[in-house]
């Protein structure tokens, strides 16, 4: 089942590239949704103010980013396989790169 807090694989169909997508959403409705939002996962970080940095300590592939300004719904079926899941800590820093991306924070 997929959760909030997943770090999934999901491949894009522009430039068809696997990338890590962190899976959002509220728990309560997650699991109802056909589509569900993520936002992906990159190696090349920009130095951007909402760029929130991961490491392999938290179970990843390789240390990258999230990228919340390529934030995307996506169809459920699609969503790949359970690469790690974000910890609870960090949700804080998820919010504020999304707050500050959005023009919001």
């Amino acid at each position: 089942m997929i959760q909030r807090g997943d770090i999934r694989w999901f491949r894009f169909a522009s430039a068809d590239k696997r990338r890590p997508v962190l899976v959002l959403g509220r728990v309560d409705v997650l699991p109802s949704l056909a589509q569900v939002p993520v936002i992906p996962l990159s190696t090349q970080a920009r130095g951007l103010s909402w760029e929130v940095p991961l490491s392999t300590a938290e179970g990843l592939p390789s240390p990258c980013v999230l990228k919340p300004e390529w934030i995307r719904i996506v169809d459920r079926p699609h969503v790949g396989p359970l690469l790690a899941r974000l910890r609870e800590d960090r949700w804080a820093d998820v919010r504020v790169a999304l707050l500050n991306v959005l023009g919001l924070g």
